[in-house]
């Protein structure tokens, strides 16, 4: 049988604690400084994602608009996550076949920092309806993915991925 193609987001628990089962439809690359890419599952340490990632989006319509959302589903930590989840980021009104440079920054970036354990960091990305029809959520904590996308019409994903970070200890960096 085919491997599908969210397989890595259920085996993450992606899909469960943050988003509902969907169908990707569209190519989203995540890629952090030094060419680090973001492949579902795998660790980057605290200190290469200082910086907002290149989010480019392929297999898309130019008219159409994408919302993005980064969030954090293990506040404060994955085995007791009481503050899930934590908004890292969010941009709207991205065209197709483009990247996030080209959207709407409503909530800026802010650099993961996992206190306790290993936590999940998610981009998932949205079609709109039309543009600037996303309204950004009142705070970064206790915030929602599926309450977000259903306030603002965004229906199911179009396409997500996420690594995993923990902090770094001096013993790590060598």
């Amino acid at each position: 049988m085919a491997r599908m193609p969210t397989e890595p987001l259920v085996v993450g628990r992606v899909v469960g604690d943050v988003l509902d089962s969907f169908n990707p439809s569209v190519k989203m690359t995540v890629t952090y400084t030094n060419n680090k890419q973001v492949f579902n599952g795998h660790e980057l340490f605290p200190s290469a994602v200082t910086t907002r990632p290149r989010v480019e989006i392929a297999g898309a319509d130019m008219r159409s608009f994408f919302t993005l959302v980064m969030t954090d589903p293990d506040v404060p930590g994955p085995s007791d996550p009481y503050l899930r989840e934590h908004l890292q980021w969010l941009v709207t009104d991205i065209p197709g076949t483009t990247d996030a440079t080209f959207g709407k920054e409503l909530v800026s970036y802010e650099i993961p920092k996992p206190n306790i354990g290993i936590h999940r960091f998610v981009f998932v990305l949205f079609k709109q309806k039309r543009r600037q029809c996303v309204t950004p959520p009142s705070s970064r904590d206790h915030f929602n993915t599926r309450n977000f996308a259903a306030e603002n019409e965004l229906g199911l994903p179009v396409a997500a991925v996420y690594f995993n970070a923990q902090r770094e200890t001096a013993a790590r960096r060598r």
